[in-house]
């Protein structure tokens, strides 16, 4: 039997019986089910059964969070295990429960179907757009004004800037200032400057025993980079000053397009790299750095949380036999496509220019140059991620002249940086390069 607006009994919630409630001007209705355990609730046209401490978790009722950090005053054994919901009544706009513990809270329609959107799978008006795999062909690389992100339509570049990395995994900034230092401010922009084993700001020069290929002239294939750091640097910040060597040109592709062909063209290939641990090992004798996870590392919904791929210091374990035949198998196809034309593109940056790269994803790249020495002033930024995208109007994220920590990783875990400052500057007959990945 249905009464507007109030649960009949709540003894007969607790009885194991459902009650049901409605509002004669909403067109929700709620429903006590399983002896107060849950909840159904329907609006607009869909439903969903909400678990009794689900609820009570999101209550915002005052003394259940801080009303300034919005973080929760109690401990999960500060609220009883069989909890139970004891009435609930829906008014024109909101969810009313009472709780077995006499505690009360509401809930808009409006957060709920956006809980039942995200149950469904659904991507949420919080959520980054997805992911789009894509190839050379027909590609053209997203540009993003320097100055139009501090400029008096600084909102709209930064979404632009923000919807291409998330979509693609990178872009290029235009306009930067093409001096030494400049990208202390670019990449102060996007989140806190961080300092590692190399420094806050580090200069590589090629030298006769370089600590890595890049502070060498030779080229480079396909690559993310650092992959035997936790974390794994999550963003490339790739600063070209001057750029007048022969060579050096710049090559990006899409791993995330590479890694789905790979799974339609031999599965088995793909399970493998997706799950069998792989050392990555960084070692100079007074440096090691060491990590071990797999190449391909997904995230429970079978998403692509990482993607990690350096055919340099990779180290697969000493599996089976048989399992390492697939292995190399799939490492060996990955490695064809990924330097593969059709997916690549190669472009040479401008003076000014940023090329901003997901490292979790796009693998970055160069061509061969001319140069016998070389220096990187290099900066690592953390920060832990905050609403991206259509919160970006309402938040410091968009605020000219402030730390802007925008580009996350849409799993909200801290998320690591790396700032690569390229440039090359005539030395006499000779060229000096600030970077040996994508400087031209």
């Amino acid at each position: 039997m249905v009464q507007s607006g109030v649960v009949m009994s709540s003894r007969a919630a607790a009885a194991g019986n459902t009650v049901l409630v409605e509002h004669p001007s909403s067109s929700a209705v709620a429903r006590i089910v399983g002896g107060g355990e849950r909840v159904e609730f329907c609006h607009g046209g869909r439903g969903h059964t909400f678990h009794s401490l689900w609820l009570r978790e999101r209550s915002t009722t005052a003394g259940s969070v801080d009303p300034v950090n919005r973080q929760r005053l109690y401990e999960p054994l500060d609220v009883d295990a069989d909890l139970r919901i004891t009435w609930c009544r829906v008014s024109e706009s909101r969810l009313l429960v009472e709780f077995s513990d006499g505690h009360h809270a509401e809930f808009l329609f409006d957060d709920l179907a956006e809980a039942i959107r995200a149950a469904d799978g659904a991507v949420g008006e919080e959520e980054p757009p997805a992911p789009e795999p894509w190839v050379a062909a027909g590609f053209h690389v997203p540009v993003v004004s320097w100055e139009g992100l501090h400029g008096a339509d600084h909102l709209d570049a930064t979404i632009a800037a923000l919807d291409a990395f998330f979509r693609y995994g990178f872009f290029v900034l235009r306009g930067t200032l093409a001096q030494p230092g400049a990208l202390n401010t670019v990449a102060a922009h996007f989140g806190r400057i961080s300092a590692t084993n190399f420094g806050t700001l580090f200069d590589v020069r090629a030298v006769p025993a370089p600590v890595d290929l890049a502070y060498t002239p030779v080229a480079l294939s396909a690559h993310t980079d650092q992959p035997y750091r936790r974390p794994t640097p999550g963003i490339q910040f790739l600063h070209a000053i001057v750029n007048d060597a022969p060579g050096g040109d710049s090559t990006i592709v899409d791993g995330l397009a590479a890694i789905r062909a790979l799974r339609e063209f031999d599965e088995q290939a793909y399970d493998v790299l997706s799950t069998l641990p792989v050392e990555y090992r960084y070692d100079i004798g007074t440096d090691v750095k060491v990590a071990r996870a797999p190449m391909i590392e997904l995230r429970p919904d079978g998403t692509l949380r990482q993607f990690r791929f350096s055919t340099r210091l990779d180290y697969a374990p000493a599996a089976d036999p048989d399992v390492l035949d697939v292995y190399y198998r799939g490492r060996r196809w990955l490695a064809a496509a990924l330097n593969d034309p059709a997916r690549q593109v190669q472009f040479r940056l401008l003076a000014g220019d940023v090329a901003v790269v997901d490292n979790h994803r796009v693998l970055h790249g160069r061509t061969a140059f001319d140069s016998i020495r070389r220096r990187a002033p290099s900066a690592r930024v953390l920060y832990r991620p905050r609403r991206p995208r259509n919160n970006v109007d309402t938040r410091n994220a968009a605020t000219p002249g402030r730390s802007n920590p925008t580009m996350t990783d849409s799993d909200d875990e801290v998320v690591t940086f790396t700032a690569n400052h390229s440039r090359r500057v005539a030395l006499t007959d000779a060229t000096v390069d600030m970077h040996g990945v994508p400087a031209a």
